[in-house]
């Protein structure tokens, strides 16, 4: 590929063909250095042993809580649920409380019970009175 004629043809040989007039620049072998022996690991130091403990501590502190929490929050549940009962099994005895009062106080009733007492009703002296 040449761009603007500045590439020019490399020959495909086994050697590497040398110019004269450019020095090549000596390869010096690079010596990898591993900061750790292949087999070998380096050891714990005293604060990085103590720095994972405390961090294991606190996890498992975090999951402990996290339990107990899930345990609280279930049972406080379970007496929402039972005070909801509660409440409803109240609630319909007073409504059936209250329809058993407004059936006593019928007039129907009212009549009924008079006439077995043989007292007469009297319209004139009706007065209906509201709260």
């Amino acid at each position: 590929m040449a761009q603007n004629n500045l590439a020019e043809a490399v020959p495909l040989t086994a050697e590497p063909q040398q110019r004269p007039n450019i020095e090549q620049p000596q390869r010096q072998a690079q010596t990898v250095s591993d900061p750790t022996p292949s087999g070998k690991r380096l050891p714990f130091s005293k604060f990085e042993k103590c720095l994972m403990s405390v961090c294991g501590l606190i996890l498992a502190l975090l999951m402990v809580s996290v339990v107990s929490t899930k345990i609280a929050m279930s049972n406080t549940v379970h007496d929402l649920q039972s005070i909801n009962n509660s409440v409803t099994t109240y609630q319909n005895r007073n409504t059936n409380a209250q329809q058993e009062i407004n059936e006593l106080q019928s007039r129907s009733r009212l009549d009924k019970i008079a006439k077995k007492q043989g007292l007469t009703l009297e319209n004139d002296r009706i007065r209906n009175v509201n709260k």
